[in-house]
């Protein structure tokens, strides 16, 4: 009997590898080692690969590997479960256990430390773990640590499992019997359950859902209902076709139960009986498998890592796939495999497989049927093998065949194309009537009553018994490999590199899609045009007199190359030549293997990782960049999709480059969609600003500015005002003390002096100089109310006004007094000086300096340039000196002189020094001299 089941299983093995091709992942593919536990798929899709040195992650593409590094107490990971909230919980023997989210590991720890958990028979509800192990059960408690369940408070049962369920809380089992179970009530009642149901020594069990748990053992399984308390048990045989299963297990994925184990795996119906059995090659060495989402099945391994494969490709048969197939055509009747090394095969339509029909390990050229005589020629490098319906006849060749390549009947010849040329040949003898030169030519067929010939610089045809280019194309200059008639107008051109185009022999068009293809062969059935290319199968439809592209079909849908030789249309499927067999491929075929899903991998934003759907603080002159991925187990799968980023970007960008980098984002809030086969996903995310970035700060900013510019407004409004009522107060005083300097210089002894004087020269009847006195008066008077309007005086008519009141003077004490006014040559005359500053100073010279001296006296006047805006004045008498009282009209004129210079200073326009001292060393008239330092403080040079 076990003998009898092993060649069973050895013919159903066979019989899969023949059909199915699988995919082997290892260490060099990514993995961390090729001893694997258990592999599963989570709630998003992705596929987890429990190993000895680590969890892994796979995408399709990525192998993302999590170990102690990343926080996992230990790289021997035995088992995992995947949540229906995204979390994929793992268990290994260690003192802490836990699940990995985002790609985060969290891990918990035993709340007995430092003692390890025993998780052999672990559960799982689709939500909670439960660690049990022979007779202890720990669940995670509120504090988040694995703590220890007690459930069983009878003395006679042992601790089975510890269970999530609403009603009850374990499993117990008789010291006495051990195959004797009862179920722990919530209230601490016995259930006893169906005897034989499980045995203490099955290998595996556990809570497999909220209200199932599951047992194994080496013949049988079986399950408890608890919501019916409903026990059953099936053997292997009657639902696998296996007496034993080693390894056996159940597990939940995708909403599925499934029944695994050594070369196995089963699809459960709801009652778990197997409704869907997969057997997997022995020479594999399988101990666990599992089938996805998509229809995949993942093959566990000890030594060799992992398989996959489609269950759907067992609709696509495969056949000598150890063999290249240059090309697959309909020949008369038959439909002929051109098989290499082989010869060419038949296709026995009742088993739907080819069988061998002419024998040749020679270099296969082509195969035709010429209806014209009724003959079917197989053509191969060494003979033409000719058939008719009751002859045949074998043509050899010595060397190599330079008759016919290929054949083509027109007007009662064959023409036959060769290395250098055109044979036209004998139609029933094949014997060479003619050659016809032409080099590189390919391939020959006939329409509208013309021969017409392909070859390495386009398109060429028979005319007067000359082989020449078709003048209308003569701009076609593209390699041509194939020529197949569509019908009397139209032609389909194959060539080497440069696509597949539609002629009429007037024009030639390229057909939509096929640009810089290769292809050879071309099947047209009825409107449908099959074109085997070096990426693929295109598909085309006759409309309106021009093919359409309608689909492609490659190793992204079911073919396992894209390197197709040949095809021939035979009812509903396509018989595909490649240089790995003949593929039966069904023409409805339709891959379940899709993309799955579209996501961030990883976010960055000024280099910190930023989480998506949160939010994060806004960095000036910051990147955002996005690693983008998909889950797509297609075998040479490409990455494209289409994104935007809301608000910034309105119109969708197709990107094929998993990184996407946005520059200057502004605080706000953004949406990045992404779309692509049909998946639409979003991620919002908010970069908020700074507290001085928000606008309540911008708006208190705001306001402060105005608040400061209308105070500093009224406070210069202020100032300005105080300063020109201050200007206008030193102006008036400063005019108040030009009317004292105007009166302390017009004072009383002044006039009476002046006039006296005239008098005196009128008495003397010296009219000429009393006129010559009273002129000098007048104007002295008038210049004197003048300048009392006047601030600034220019030097030269100071100067002026200096002359004439010492001329008036020199006439009142009678040539008694001299002066002399000194001025350097280097200054500039039309500079200003203040007003009404130097002849006061002058007049006390005259009046107590020179008067009280018995003596003519000299008074000396002296300009002096310092530098462009600073000069020095030198006012010198040798009269008796300066000495006065408080009540001396001298000290009163002094005191008003001081006040003006004070005020002149407070101006902002000068800076006045003055100093006083005796002019000599002589005791009796030591003399006076003042000096003025005038600086001026504006721009203006003096």
């Amino acid at each position: 009997m076990i003998k009898s089941w092993i060649l069973v299983t050895f013919f159903i093995a066979f019989n899969w590898s023949a059909a199915q091709s699988y995919t082997n992942y290892s260490e060099k593919d990514g993995l961390p080692s090729n001893h694997i536990y258990k592999i599963t798929q989570d709630s998003n899709g992705f596929i987890w690969i429990a190993t000895d040195e680590g969890l892994v992650k796979y995408n399709g593409t990525d192998f993302k590997v999590f170990t102690t590094q990343e926080g996992l107490p230990t790289n021997d990971i035995w088992n995992v479960f995947p949540a229906t909230d995204g979390k994929l919980w793992y268990i290994a023997k260690s003192t802490s256990m836990g699940y990995i989210l985002d790609n985060v590991v969290h891990n918990f720890v035993n709340k007995e430390a430092n003692v390890s958990i025993d998780p052999i028979y672990s559960g799982f509800t689709g939500d909670s773990l439960i660690l049990s192990g022979t007779f202890r059960s720990h669940k995670l408690n509120s504090d988040f640590k694995w703590e220890e369940i007690d459930y069983n408070f009878y003395k006679d049962f042992s601790n089975v499992s510890y269970l999530s369920h609403k009603k009850y809380k374990g499993i117990v089992r008789s010291v006495l019997d051990h195959d004797r179970l009862n179920l722990v009530t919530r209230d601490n009642n016995l259930h006893p359950l169906q005897d034989s149901l499980f045995t203490f020594n099955s290998h595996s069990r556990g809570q497999l859902t909220d209200s199932l748990y599951v047992g194994n053992s080496n013949d049988s399984y079986g399950f408890i209902n608890f919501n019916n308390l409903e026990t059953k048990r099936y053997t292997y045989e009657s639902e696998l076709n296996v007496p034993f299963l080693k390894y056996s297990r159940l597990h939940l994925a995708n909403n599925n139960i499934q029944l695994t184990g050594e070369h196995v795996v089963a699809m459960l119906d709801d009652s778990l009986k197997a409704k869907e059995v997969v057997h997997i090659p022995i020479e594999l060495k399988s101990h666990y498998s599992f089938i996805d989402k998509e229809n995949t099945v993942w093959i566990a391994t000890f030594s060799n890592g992992i398989y996959k494969y489609s269950l759907n490709e067992r609709l696509i048969k495969k056949e000598l796939s150890h063999f290249k197939i240059s090309d697959i055509k309909r020949v008369n009747e038959k439909i002929i495999a051109f098989v290499s090394g082989k010869g060419f095969y038949e296709l026995n339509e009742k088993t739907n497989t080819f069988q061998p029909y002419i024998d040749s390990n020679d270099f296969l050229y082509d195969a035709e049927y010429i209806k014209e005589t009724n003959t079917s020629h197989f053509i191969t490098k060494k003979n033409i093998f000719s058939i008719t319906k009751n002859d045949s006849l074998n043509l050899k060749f010595d060397v190599d065949n330079e008759r016919a390549r290929s054949m083509t009947f027109y007007k009662g010849f064959i023409y036959g194309h060769y290395t250098v040329g055109i044979n036209k040949i004998a139609p029933y003898s094949l014997e060479k009537i003619k050659p016809y030169s032409l080099s590189g030519v390919r391939c020959s067929t006939t329409m509208d009553d013309r021969l017409i010939f392909g070859g390495s610089n386009g398109l060429y045809e028979l005319v007067n018994d000359k082989i020449i280019g078709i003048e209308s194309l003569t701009n076609f200059k593209k390699p041509v490999i194939d020529i197949a008639r569509v019908n009397d107008k139209t032609l389909i051109v194959s060539t080497s590199g440069y696509g597949v185009y539609q002629t009429d022999l007037n024009t030639i068009e390229l057909l939509e899609g096929s640009e810089f293809l290769k292809s050879n062969n071309p099947c047209i059935v009825k409107n449908e045009l099959y074109i085997p290319t070096n990426k693929g199968i295109y598909n085309y439809k006759y409309l309106n007199g021009k093919f359409r592209f309608k689909q492609l079909w490659n190793n992204r849908n079911g073919l396992s190359t894209n390197k197709i030789n040949g095809i021939e249309k035979v009812n509903n499927e396509l018989l595909v030549a490649t240089n790995q067999g003949i593929i039966h491929y069904p023409i409805d075929y339709i891959s379940s293997q899709s993309l799955l899903d579209i996501y961030v991998d990883k976010a960055l934003y000024a280099n910190h990782n930023l989480k998506l759907n949160n939010n994060t603080t806004y960095i000036p002159d910051s990147d955002l960049q996005l690693v983008i991925n998909n889950i797509d187990y297609r075998v040479n799968k490409k990455m494209y999709y289409e994104f935007r980023l809301l608000p910034t970007q309105k119109k969708w960008t197709v990107a094929n480059s998993s990184n996407l980098t946005f520059s200057d984002l502004s605080p706000g809030e953004y949406n990045l969609e992404l779309r692509s086969g049909g998946i639409n996903k979003s991620f919002k995310f908010q970069l908020e600003p700074r507290w001085y970035q928000s606008w309540w700060f911008y708006l208190i900013t705001l306001l402060t500015v105005v608040t400061l510019i209308i105070l500093v407004t009224k406070a210069l409004t202020k100032r300005s005002e105080e300063k020109k009522n201050k200007d206008l107060l030193q102006a008036q005083k400063l005019s108040e003390l030009q009317l004292k300097a105007l009166r302390s210089q017009m004072n009383p002894h002044f006039v009476f002096n002046s006039l006296t004087a005239i008098q005196y020269y009128i008495n003397e009847n010296d009219f000429e100089t009393s006129d010559r006195y009273l002129v000098k008066f007048s104007r002295l008077i008038r210049e004197f109310f003048e300048l009392s309007k006047e601030q600034h005086i220019t030097i030269k008519r100071e100067i002026e006004l200096l002359k004439n009141y010492l001329d008036l003077e020199s006439l009142r004490f009678n040539k008694k007094l001299h002066y002399q006014i000194e001025v350097d040559p280097t200054l500039n005359l039309n500079d200003f000086i203040p007003s009404m500053l130097l002849q006061p100073i002058v007049e006390n010279a005259v009046n107590h300096g020179i008067f009280n001296k018995s003596v003519t006296g000299l008074i000396i006047v002296k300009f002096v340039k310092l530098d462009e805006k600073q000069i020095q004045i030198h006012i010198i008498d040798d009269g008796v000196g300066f000495k006065f009282k408080k009540d001396d009209v001298r000290y009163k004129s002094s005191s008003v002189l001081e006040d003006r210079l004070r005020y002149l200073k407070a101006s902002g326009l000068w800076e006045i020094e003055l100093k006083r001292g005796p002019a000599s060393s002589d005791i009796e008239y030591p003399g006076h001299e003042v000096i003025f330092n005038l600086k001026k403080l504006s721009n203006e040079n003096l």
